[in-house]
């Protein structure tokens, strides 16, 4: 665990903004060659990359907060402390979806082709961000004994929680997820022709995936949503759920309005 990189004088690198960072040049390059592929003006693509960057990153840190809120009521200003980790994914999903394919119609682009284009970025970018999850030493998993069970060091997050029991190397799990399924929508990308399609095939395996991914990794009690046969859920999970189902709809009814005669 590395949470921090660099840190010399008043300049400080953390591994989880850099991450992100990189996240996002990598997500900006491929989506760039897919752009032109699909012959996409590139200067309005990037204007919808950003877009979507600004708001998936204040949608994903805003659900965190209001999440913990009792924490951050100690000290507000804690909420923009973006490096320190603290991102809920699906506020991002949701945020980012929304301001993206607004700003490719405010653009003039062909709003569900924009998000087939940046779909492999985008999984790409769940890889990225997870292993800054890693190194940062958040998002941990429960305890295990697979033998690849990780231990935390003294004073993270997660030794203060389960001292040096070996736990699951959650965030590594959700990082080879996200490295599939960028190979897997890269590889589709020329095979589903109806536009939207790729986005929507991503969005429902990736909450598909996570579902199971979920059982791994440790969460405070109040993000407990039900329990079921002495199984706890997760609010994630009914999400993840409920996001897929939307998916599936989505992808359904794009698929109708694309069969001939419609």
């Amino acid at each position: 665990m590395h949470p921090e990189i660099v840190h010399w004088g008043v300049l400080h690198i953390r591994s989880y903004g850099l991450m992100l960072a990189v996240a996002f040049l990598v997500g900006t390059w491929v989506s760039l060659a897919e752009a032109r592929r699909r012959g996409l003006d590139e200067d309005r693509v990037v204007t919808v990359i950003l877009a979507a960057l600004v708001a998936a990153i204040l949608g994903a840190r805003g659900l965190y907060v209001l999440e913990h809120v009792t924490e951050f009521k100690r000290e507000w200003g804690n909420a923009f402390a973006l490096w320190q980790g603290g991102l809920t994914l699906y506020g991002g999903v949701v945020l980012g979806t929304m301001v993206g394919l607004a700003s490719a119609r405010r653009l003039g682009l062909p709003m569900w082709t924009v998000a087939d284009t940046l779909t492999p970025a985008i999984a790409l970018g769940t890889m990225f961000g997870r292993i800054g999850c890693f190194l940062n030493g958040c998002c941990y998993g429960r305890p295990t004994k697979v033998p690849w069970g990780v231990v935390f060091p003294p004073g993270s997050f997660a030794a203060l929680e389960f001292g040096s029991e070996p736990l699951h190397p959650s965030q590594l799990y959700f990082a080879l997820a996200g490295l599939f399924l960028f190979a897997l929508t890269w590889s589709l990308r020329r095979r589903l022709a109806v536009p939207g399609t790729l986005f929507w095939t991503f969005i429902i395996l990736f909450a598909l995936i996570r579902i199971p991914l979920d059982f791994t990794r440790a969460y405070e009690p109040s993000a407990l949503a039900l329990s079921v046969a002495g199984v706890s859920v997760t609010e994630s999970q009914v999400t993840s759920l409920a996001l897929a189902l939307f998916g599936a709809l989505m992808l359904a009814r794009l698929l109708r309005e694309a069969q001939p005669g419609r």
